[in-house]
């Protein structure tokens, strides 16, 4: 039996995220929980995987489509005692007016019932007229719950439970209390990430006591059997491991370089690769024996210090690539590819230098959202002509020339186009993120070039 949840708020900074972790956190005590999250954000699966000890998939209509999606979660919710998915901003809140890809939207199309999170600091039954709204605004959603953050005790949290259920009809599952050390701090990528955090451990268990004390896990383990999860109409292909050797493939992975998609490297190994974790802060070269290169996004701007002083990891990855080693680089992994990075602050720190420009931090986002590429010219993942979709989120620019470039970038239905996709010998390097569970002949490309590399040698 497929049991799944989605936790959704009525809007961004409502406690969803906490509240999910908490909820995560009690449960997988003593269940399998699977963790997902709506959208591309990459620093909530990270919390999900830490409080659940499973990786956390993201839901992401744009770069999956309705199909893909649906694939995912069924393949992954398979033999997991609950699925908990963490919705993004509110509710009904997606890229269009439409609401598309919006928890809602995710939640209709995997089936599952939604608890709501609400703030009710400062409410009593105007909270009934706010969950009321959110009930009869869309018939076809299963809002089958409440959960109250900010609530200031006992009292204030009964005459919101009697209110709620009065008037609206709602099952209320529990609350949260007022309680600052709870609240995760922001910069501008989103949430600090789990590695940078202090004294977490302490706050989470914390939180899982505050849940266990508050909450009803047993009436919510009841509502996630209500799911009717259906079963993908068409498997898709994913074209699997053909057999052959394993290439092994480098994946940056420290606390400069950590937004991956969960999928995506699952995939990688699906499909015969053996990945290869190393850390560009602290090892001095390459793993050896490697075909490939994968460098995510991150924060290299924060480690601009460590990142410039380790010049023989800057050399390894310089000589390799130039030597002809498929590289695929992403957001953080385009600016390590960089001659320079500039932080906030103003100060130069010298990186790999495979491209002759420098990438400056601003204090606006440069590019946010949604994004289409087409491929203009051939490169390691994608021939000419094809389409992908993905996201950028870079407060970073471009200073200096890049050289060649493979991908014309369009914001979803706006008139506005421009270059991206670097290419040099067998690099490609870019701002926009993609999941390649979306996308399985884009990795099979990349792999066989791998394999070809490793052919020649």
């Amino acid at each position: 039996m497929n049991r799944g949840i989605m936790i959704a708020g009525t809007n961004s900074g409502s406690g969803k995220t906490t509240i999910s972790l908490g909820i995560m956190g009690a449960l997988s005590k003593r269940l399998k929980v699977v963790p997902f999250k709506v959208g591309p954000d990459y620093i909530d699966p990270a919390y999900h995987k830490l409080v659940s000890k499973n990786p956390s998939y993201n839901l992401d209509i744009h770069m999956l489509g309705e199909e893909r999606l649906a694939s995912l979660f069924y393949e992954k919710t398979a033999g997991r005692d609950i699925s908990i998915v963490e919705g993004v901003m509110g509710l009904f809140d997606g890229k269009d007016s439409s609401g598309f890809a919006s928890s809602a939207h995710v939640a209709k199309i995997l089936g599952i019932p939604v608890i709501l999170v609400v703030d009710a600091g400062g409410m009593s039954r105007s909270a009934s007229a706010m969950v009321k709204g959110y009930k009869d605004f869309d018939p076809e959603l299963n809002l089958a719950g409440v959960i109250f953050n900010r609530v200031g005790g006992d009292k204030h949290f009964n005459l919101l439970k009697e209110c709620i259920e009065k008037d609206t009809g709602l099952c209320v599952l529990g609350y949260l209390p007022k309680d600052e050390k709870l609240v995760i701090p922001e910069r501008p990528m989103g949430l600090m990430p789990p590695e940078e955090m202090e004294n977490l451990e302490e706050g989470l268990e914390r939180l899982n006591y505050l849940i266990e004390k508050h909450i009803d896990l047993a009436k919510i383990f009841k509502i996630a059997e209500s799911a009717h999860i259906p079963a993908p109409a068409d498997k898709y292909s994913k074209s699997a491991d053909t057999g052959g050797k394993k290439p092994k493939i480098a994946v940056a992975m420290d606390d400069a370089f950590c937004f991956y998609y969960n999928a995506s490297l699952e995939l990688f190994e699906e499909k015969g690769a053996c990945l290869v974790p190393f850390s560009p802060l602290k090892d001095a070269e390459l793993p050896k024996g490697i075909s490939g290169l994968y460098i995510g996004g991150g924060f290299p701007e924060n480690f601009g210090r460590q990142l410039s002083q380790n010049n023989s990891m800057k050399d390894s990855i310089f000589y390799a690539i130039n030597a002809g080693l498929p590289t695929y680089a992403e957001g953080g992994g385009l600016m390590y590819l960089a001659k320079t990075v500039y932080d906030r602050g103003g100060k130069a720190y010298p990186m790999v230098g495979i491209f002759d420009c420098e990438t400056v931090m601003t204090d606006r986002l440069q590019n946010f959202g949604y994004v289409t590429a087409e491929v203009v010219k051939d490169n390691v993942l994608a021939p000419f002509g094809t389409i992908i979709n993905g996201q950028e989120f870079h407060y970073s620019k471009i200073k200096g020339d890049l050289g060649n470039t493979s991908y014309i970038i369009r914001k979803p239905e706006q008139d506005c186009k421009w270059q991206c996709g670097y290419t040099y010998k067998n690099c490609l390097a870019s701002y926009m993120h993609i999941d390649f569970y979306a996308y399985p002949k884009l990795l099979d490309n990349f792999l066989d070039k791998c394999r070809q590399i490793e052919d020649k040698e």
